[in-house]
């Protein structure tokens, strides 16, 4: 929770990738955040190639 309380935003990321673990825990998180209204929970997509991700931003 005092992760949750002491959040910031982040521009520059490091060049390492997320380990599988940390990845999965965060995205089990997502699939659980509450929605407005009572609607159906987003789809969430975790793009893990730089290249891919890389393109998106353009």
């Amino acid at each position: 929770m005092s992760l949750i309380k002491t959040r910031r935003s982040v521009r520059a990321y490091q060049a390492e990738p997320v380990p599988a673990e940390a990845l999965d825990a965060v995205l089990e998180a997502g699939t659980y955040a509450p929605t407005g209204g009572g609607r159906r929970s987003p789809t969430i997509i975790a793009i893990t190639d730089p290249n891919i991700g890389g393109r998106l931003q353009n």
